[in-house]
């Protein structure tokens, strides 16, 4: 049996040569002995809801056992993802797929027209279908920074404390949008969307950088901490490094955030306790180094 709760399946088409297809996945609350049955369309190549009705013994021996040794890993990565979360980040379709489809573009005449390269001039032939895209939540830099000062638009980039809060306003709540992390990585872990780890990305990088939040949002800060330990225990220690820079995004951003838990004031003793086991660990596990050098320092340029 399904334990209750939230879980994600997903699956791939195979051609008869042996080809596999980009993987296609759906989010679904199981309740408590519930049967969920659905059919194959070879036509789409996907699974489609069926009107049979089965009893659970009729079909006993075409089910797969629950792989149960995976279900506390799967607990720790998806425990703030609520249905409400799935409903407000999930395509308007529902399905998940690795591979957008795309449609032909009505205006391909006029965008070729003003395409630049041949990268730009084929793109524009087509355009994706909006209804089967994720809806993630987004940061209008434009919108949050009309009217500012110079110098507000030097704090707004090196603290993101306004984007964060845009971005929590846009999810509902901070427990929304933990979920939102979390399923933007299970998403792509599970269902190879690369759009998803750019949206992961983006949160952490955001969270990490909102120095202000860090006295403002202590719990927020401890979960945060905690949900990202278990996201990093499935990926390998180099996954992280950008292949052009070898730079590792995740090293330059977490230390940012253990330079505010360090230098911030009004921070809980609590949270910066957590923060130091946190960085100690990853010294520890990875070799990452977290020392903060004076060149790392801003530039202050007077005006």
């Amino acid at each position: 049996m399904i334990p209750p709760g939230l879980h994600f399946i997903f699956y791939s088409a195979v051609s008869k040569q042996g080809t596999v297809a980009p993987r296609t996945g759906f989010f679904h609350t199981f309740k408590e002995k519930e049967i969920v049955v659905k059919r194959y369309d070879t036509q789409q190549e996907t699974l489609v809801d069926s009107d049979t009705e089965y009893q659970p013994k009729s079909i006993d021996n075409m089910l797969a056992p629950y792989p149960y040794q995976h279900y506390q890993r799967w607990c720790s990565l998806s425990t703030h993802i609520t249905p409400t979360t799935v409903t407000r980040v999930q395509p308007q379709c529902t399905l998940i797929q690795a591979a957008t489809p795309l449609l032909t573009n009505p205006h391909a005449a006029q965008d070729v027209a003003r395409a630049t390269s041949v990268e730009d001039k084929l793109d524009a032939n087509f355009i994706q279908d909006e209804t089967q895209v994720m809806r993630f939540s987004k940061v209008d830099k434009k919108r949050a920074t009309a009217g500012f000062s110079a110098a507000q638009l030097t704090q707004y980039y090196m603290d993101t404390t306004s984007s964060l809060n845009s971005l929590i306003e846009q999810s509902g709540s901070e427990e929304e949008l933990l979920g939102e992390l979390q399923i933007s990585f299970v998403v792509f872990l599970l269902g190879h969307v690369y759009p998803a780890f750019e949206q992961w990305k983006l949160l952490v990088d955001t969270i990490c950088r909102a120095q202000r939040s860090l006295a403002q949002r202590p719990d927020f800060y401890k979960t945060f901490i905690r949900t990202l330990h278990y996201h990093l225990k499935e990926t390998p220690s180099d996954f992280f490094v950008d292949i052009v820079s070898r730079n590792n995004f995740l090293v330059t951003t977490l230390k940012l955030l253990f330079e505010g838990l360090r230098e911030e004031e009004g921070v809980s003793g609590e949270l910066r306790s957590r923060g130091q086991k946190f960085r100690a660990h990853l010294e520890k596990y990875y070799s990452w180094d977290f020392s903060f050098n004076e060149e790392d320092d801003p530039v202050v340029v007077e005006m």
